[in-house]
């Protein structure tokens, strides 16, 4: 499940990545020619339901003169409020829970990188690449439909991302939006007189590639009421499709307080105090308290009582037989916890040796024993999400584990086993990887243990 967690969360970190430029680009000013635009309000709530990978969440954004107030509701305490204040060039977290806020001034210097440019030294000569070409062609569908009060038209994009043969970076990619938008100008301007390019760039060494963009076709976008955006990856395949939809949409006065710092609250210097989050000494004191209560739980034998009939395997501590760190004890509790879910008994056995093992089986009632044993963690190169979208996302890729265990089973007060085998998985992740095999072998255990049942 936590490799599940993880993997929707990147997916939905990178959908909400994308849905939020393609926001970006359609408030920006365009060249082509419009209609005449309507007033801009003096105060705007918009509040939208965002959709991807099987997850939705809401989020708000009010604007009103040069201020823009967003708020993204979380739960856990982790409710984001932001307030983007363009007339004092500020942008400002706050948490309600903890009654704190944390400042962060807008940067109106030249970029790092145009910096570096003028002034600062590069690791290596600059060589030649080649060429990285984006085309976007937008198609307007000719459909059109009243929705807050707007006339909404209905436009397709297709943008694609490819490169040379000789280019630095070998990217292939496409991603396809399909979206209902209008004329809707907001009154908030934080423009800083800088290059949007020039941020992107840098003045590293080594090989570059070079850039070009085309335009095709007429259809023009604007703010999107409704977007569903999907990309795929350079094989062709959907690597994932978000939705964003405006479920509100008001022009109604807002209370200037809504855009300040609420009274009576704090500044703060840092995130984990802004959030009222726990330190690193805390979090790893409160694992080992939930370790050792998990282990006390299962300790009391008496507290463990055998149903009439039913078969229960002592499950050993997981021996590590690699020069890697992994979570036995998780390995160890998704094993049982795979196990009962098969619909036989499990418990865990503290002993630290065959004969102690064997004593304690006795006294939990076990009709068996399981020994297991990591003997492979070896680490294999994965494929890469490459590209722009790979790199605006932070992921480069992650190389993949071919893990191997080992496994014995026992029948209590018996010297020969039961059954005796490996299984292997290879996963992104020592214990992910390790885990899967650690499924394959619940899965032998059980099916071995039924086989005993019905003799």
């Amino acid at each position: 499940m936590t490799t599940r967690f993880f993997r929707t969360s990147l997916l939905t970190a990178i959908a909400l990545l994308a849905i939020g430029a393609s926001v970006l680009v359609a408030q920006r000013p365009r060249n082509q020619a419009t209609a005449t635009p309507a007033p801009q309000p003096s105060s705007l709530k918009i509040r939208y339901k965002t959709t991807a990978a099987g997850q939705s969440s809401e989020s708000t954004t009010m604007i009103k003169g040069s201020r823009e107030r967003s708020e993204m509701r979380m739960g856990y305490g982790m409710d984001i409020i932001n307030l983007t204040q363009c007339d004092l060039k500020r942008t400002i977290q706050i948490s309600d829970k903890t009654r704190k806020y944390m400042v962060t001034s807008m940067d109106t210097d030249e970029p790092t990188g145009a910096r570096g440019a003028s002034g600062g030294s590069v690791s290596a000569p600059a060589t030649r690449g080649g060429v990285i070409t984006y085309v976007m062609t937008s198609v307007d569908t000719g459909e059109r439909k009243d929705m807050f009060g707007f006339k909404a038209r209905h436009v397709k994009t297709t943008t694609s991302i490819d490169s040379s043969p000789d280019a630095c970076s070998q990217m292939k990619q496409r991603t396809e939006t399909d979206g209902w938008y209008i004329d809707l100008s907001f009154g908030l301007n934080c423009e800083l007189g800088r290059n949007p390019m020039a941020a992107g760039r840098s003045a590293r060494g080594g090989c570059q590639d070079r850039m070009h963009f085309r335009h095709e076709g007429t259809g023009r976008m604007g703010y999107p009421l409704v977007e569903t955006t999907t990309m795929y990856g350079p094989d062709g395949n959907a690597m994932f499709t978000s939705t964003k939809e405006v479920i509100e949409l008001s022009q109604e006065p807002l209370d200037a307080a809504l855009f300040d710092v609420p009274a009576g609250y704090t500044e703060t210097k840092n995130s984990q105090e802004l959030f009222g989050m726990p330190s690193m000494d805390q979090l790893m004191g409160q694992a080992a308290k939930e370790r050792q209560s998990a282990d006390d739980d299962a300790l009391p034998a008496t507290e463990q009582a055998k149903k009439p009939g039913a078969l229960r395997v002592g499950v050993v501590s997981i021996n590590n037989r690699t020069d890697r760190q992994i979570s036995t004890e998780s390995l160890r509790e998704r094993l049982i916890g795979e196990i009962e879910g098969a619909g036989v008994d499990a418990i865990a056995l503290n002993a630290a040796s065959a004969a102690e093992a064997e004593a304690e089986a006795k006294a939990k009632q076990c009709d068996f024993i399981l020994y297991t044993d990591v003997t492979a963690l070896k680490t294999s190169a994965a494929k890469k999400i490459g590209g722009m979208f790979g790199r605006v996302a932070g992921v480069n890729g992650v190389d993949k584990t071919e893990a191997k265990i080992e496994y014995k089973l026992f029948a209590v007060g018996d010297g020969s086993p039961r059954l005796q085998s490996a299984a292997t998985a290879k996963e992104e992740g020592d214990d992910v990887s390790a885990g899967t095999a650690v499924s394959e072998e619940a899965r032998a255990v059980t099916a071995e243990v039924r086989r005993k049942r019905r003799s």
